[in-house]
């Protein structure tokens, strides 16, 4: 009797919309991290040019932030797709969606995949002495060093700072009136009909 509790309770879990926005968000927030660091290590291993610049003293890598901003550009493609078909279900203007994704992407992208990440390099680097190019482990013949460690550790920040632009200021859906809302607000107004 209790088995068949958890099952519609699971079943009730998997109807609630804003379940469903949440698990499909995470789903194609991972795929698009996977996207954004595959494109990144392509680029790492395809292109082997360094250009090296001094910033603070310290030697910085300028091939790095390059092939970051390659791999955010194609993550972007990807997500905006993902995100406006799968997640939030929006049937509102491509062009202005698009234009407002990009903009708090840019956020996100000068605040966290360039600004955290050099910080985080730099600090890894010079205060821990772990080399960005050391050797973290391998795996299928790939070598995984630190900078790729401070690539994921990012991807975190970013993911979550993304959801909320995209939840409350991106994806919103027109009510009949003509007026935009925000998919957060309409689910509170689906509540309260029912």
């Amino acid at each position: 009797m209790s088995e068949n509790k958890e099952v519609s309770g699971l079943k009730k879990l998997m109807k609630n919309k804003k379940f469903q926005e949440l698990f499909w968000y995470f789903v194609f927030g991972v795929l698009t991290t996977l996207v954004n660091l595959v494109t990144f290590a392509l680029l790492d291993k395809l292109i082997n040019a360094k250009w090296p610049v001094k910033v603070f003293k310290w030697d910085f890598d300028l091939f790095d932030l390059f092939i970051n901003v390659i791999a955010w550009v194609v993550a972007i493609v990807f997500a905006y797709v993902t995100n406006k078909l799968f997640v939030f279900h929006t049937k509102g203007n491509v062009l202005k969606e698009f234009i407002s994704f990009v903009v708090a992407r840019l956020f996100t992208f000068f605040a966290f995949e360039l600004g955290l990440f050099s910080l985080s390099i730099m600090v890894m680097e010079n205060a821990l002495n772990m080399p960005k190019d050391d050797l973290f482990l391998s795996f299928l013949s790939f070598d995984v060093t630190n900078k790729y460690l401070v690539k994921l550790f990012i991807a975190v920040f970013v993911v979550v700072a993304n959801y909320i632009f995209s939840k409350l200021f991106i994806f919103k859906k027109e009510k009949p009136d003509g007026k935009e809302t925000s998919a957060e607000s309409e689910e509170t107004a689906e509540k309260k009909e029912a």
